[in-house]
């Protein structure tokens, strides 16, 4: 019995050897990959982005790291941030990254609910909101769903909250909190800031 006992406990401290050799790599591998987006490159030269929203002429400068893109329901103009560019995300729909122009809210609920309240009581409890006394928008915000949602909302007189136009970037969440992310936000920011709605 007794010789039995220490093959016993041999093997279970084997395993949790084995086990805790596990965790640590485990471990180590999420580091690394928790770093991957630490570094990006500087962002490329701003271009301008011309489209139509709504019977009007729209203008904007971005990164040249956002090439055109198919877009979403009610897109005016999406742009992707480039992949190839990336060299870490997959060129697939859940990892895309996206900026897009939008006549209307379309499938993103939560900044329509955000819209709505803004409406009704001049606030929200969005993650991040800032209301703006003038220009093209009535305020900005940020929302965490399935991926990252940030986005800039136009002035209209429209009642229906999903009839706003929106500027909106959208990331995967595993990208916030990271240097990409200030990037992102960054070039984002700088399309906002320059976003020219024709009223002629």
């Amino acid at each position: 019995m007794g010789l039995f006992d220490s093959l016993l406990n041999g093997a279970k401290e084997v395993l949790d050897g084995t086990q805790r050799a596990f965790d640590k790599m485990q471990a180590d591998a999420g580091q690394a990959e928790d770093g991957r987006f630490d570094h990006p490159s500087e962002p490329r030269p701003a271009v301008a982005v011309h489209t139509r929203l709504l019977g009007k002429d729209v203008s904007f400068m971005i990164s040249g790291d956002f090439t055109e893109h198919e877009g979403y329901t009610n897109s005016a103009v999406s742009l992707k941030y480039n992949p190839d560019h990336l060299g870490v995300l997959e060129a697939d729909d859940e990892n895309e990254i996206t900026v897009s122009l939008m006549e209307g809210v379309g499938d993103f609920d939560e900044i329509a609910d955000i819209i709505d309240e803004f409406l009704t009581d001049g606030g929200s409890d969005a993650e991040e909101f800032e209301i703006f006394a003038d220009g093209p928008f009535m305020f900005r915000g940020k929302v965490s769903g399935s991926g990252e949602e940030y986005f800039y909302v136009l002035r209209s007189n429209v009642s229906d909250a999903y009839d706003y136009g929106v500027l909106l970037l959208v990331y995967p969440s595993e990208i916030k909190d990271t240097a990409l992310e200030k990037k992102l936000t960054n070039c984002f920011d700088e399309a906002a800031r320059t976003l020219v709605v024709q009223t002629i």
